[in-house]
């Protein structure tokens, strides 16, 4: 197989997204100790040269696959609460958090979450790897999102972009880590939709 490590050839994206999805689902079921370039190769359908030539050893290959574990559109995500009129500020609101609700319910963002942090001490970089490359993008756009509803009226003027972040993902991140059944998408909607009830936002009927 010829590869983007040969003169002339460009490098196959087909194989990259295969390798980079194999790679993910390995670690997210195994972990990293248990993930091998080998399996990988195995399971992505590619000789392990291929892989090899791509990234040349296991940790580089974990950090790419899970940097590159974004399918959710962060400017559809967002977008609305910040161009958002008065009128509209809660449904905006409401619509962001359970956007979130739906991505928590989802058992490939539980199983990537708690696998990283089951690794945080003994593979640091990984954890870090998401959190810089992953989250923290996101969390500067859902800033700035908060900082609109702020400027409009929907949230107190003291109000903590941060603060407010952890506390209604938090609310609803934890039942969805560790509690032993899961809620379902249904149920973890209700719960954020809740605590936004908590926190003074009047949240429109479904």
């Amino acid at each position: 197989m010829t590869d983007g490590g040969s003169r002339g050839r460009p490098r196959d994206a087909g194989a990259d997204r295969a390798i980079l999805r194999a790679a993910l689902e390995m670690f997210i079921a195994n972990g990293p100790d248990a993930t091998s370039i080998e399996q990988v190769a195995k399971r992505a359908g590619v000789a392990r040269l291929t892989v090899y030539r791509r990234w040349p050893n296991k940790d580089q290959l974990l950090i790419a696959a899970i940097d590159q574990a974004r399918d959710i559109d962060d400017a559809a995500l967002y977008q609305p609460l910040l161009d958002t009129e008065p009128e509209d500020l809660d449904a905006a609101i409401t619509s962001l958090f359970e956007a979130i609700a739906e991505l928590l319910s989802r058992s490939e963002s539980r199983g990537l979450l708690a696998r990283l942090i089951g690794t945080a001490t003994s593979h640091p970089e990984l954890l870090r790897t998401f959190w810089e490359g992953y989250l923290q993008p996101r969390r500067r756009l859902a800033h700035s999102a908060v900082r609109r509803a702020i400027e409009l009226g929907g949230l107190p003027e003291h109000t903590d972009p941060e603060l407010i972040l952890d506390t209604v993902v938090g609310a609803t991140l934890f039942p969805a880590l560790m509690h032993p059944d899961p809620p379902s998408e249904r149920e973890l909607r209700e719960r954020m939709r809740a605590v936004l009830g908590q926190l003074g936002i009047a949240v429109p009927e479904s």
